[in-house]
């Protein structure tokens, strides 16, 4: 079934969700916990997306930034 078709459906306002994922290095254990906070919401539909291009821009003392 669809996600569209699980909201037609229902006879009720229903839930979805769109999350973004940490940042590669970081905490990947936050996004299990941000869904366990949200399931009393009871969503229909949880879709985790991506980064588009993970970028650092670092900016040096002369005030200079460096990708």
């Amino acid at each position: 079934m669809n996600v569209i078709d699980i909201i037609n459906n229902s006879d009720k306002t229903v839930f979805s969700f769109e999350l973004l994922p940490p940042l590669k290095g970081n905490d990947a254990g936050k996004i299990y916990r941000t869904i366990e906070s949200l399931v009393d919401f009871d969503p229909k539909y949880i879709n985790i997306t991506t980064h588009r291009d993970e970028m650092v821009f670092i900016e040096s003392a002369d005030g200079t930034i460096e990708k």
